[in-house]
């Protein structure tokens, strides 16, 4: 065949991105490394959670009673930091907004707005419950990465494949997608 619609190897081979039928072993190391460090992130944030959670729900301490010693059974913030290896904008529990002023130098004004938004305020409480809730389903619902079976790790169930299951790296976007969960019995 000649001319225009001369067969040239990517057509006649079929897809040009072509994703391999099995992991190679740096890509199972990332895959692990990956899942360990979302499991840190979920045990960081919920531990985070649960301690802001008690401090706030914790009565203030009157004025006229002394300062109390400070307590060796509550870690320091910078352990929480360290065990999230350096996720501190995760464990930032307020976060100064900026003033008006502040905004309007910043987008290179040099007026204050003259109309304001009025948002209602969402307590931190009532965010913290919801997240406290996601994150204790995620820990019932998901296994971590040393219980699952290297088989869950590294394929997943898929009704059309051969045997039911296909690699997880057939998932698209797989690096951002949480694929732990299989039924049951596949």
């Amino acid at each position: 065949m000649f001319g225009a619609f001369k067969p040239s190897a990517p057509l006649s081979g079929g897809l040009l991105w072509k994703i391999p039928w099995r992991l190679s072993p740096p890509q199972k190391l990332r895959h692990r490394r990956r899942m360990r460090r979302v499991d840190n992130i979920v045990s960081v944030l919920d531990t985070a959670l649960k301690r802001q959670a008690a401090t706030s729900a914790a009565p203030a301490p009157s004025s006229s009673a002394l300062s109390p010693p400070a307590s060796s059974s509550s870690p320091a913030p910078s352990d929480l930091s360290r065990a999230a290896g350096g996720h501190q904008r995760l464990l930032a529990s307020t976060t100064p907004t900026p003033t008006a002023a502040q905004n309007a130098v910043r987008n290179g004004r040099d007026t204050l707005p003259t109309t304001k938004r009025t948002t209602p305020p969402i307590t931190a409480a009532l965010r913290n419950e919801g997240t406290i809730k996601l994150i204790e389903r995620w820990k019932a619902e998901m296994p971590t990465e040393q219980e699952m079976l290297p088989r869950d790790k590294y394929s997943m169930f898929d009704r059309k494949a051969k045997g039911y299951r296909k690699g997880v790296h057939k998932l698209p976007k797989w690096t951002r997608v949480s694929q732990r969960l299989n039924p049951p019995g596949f």
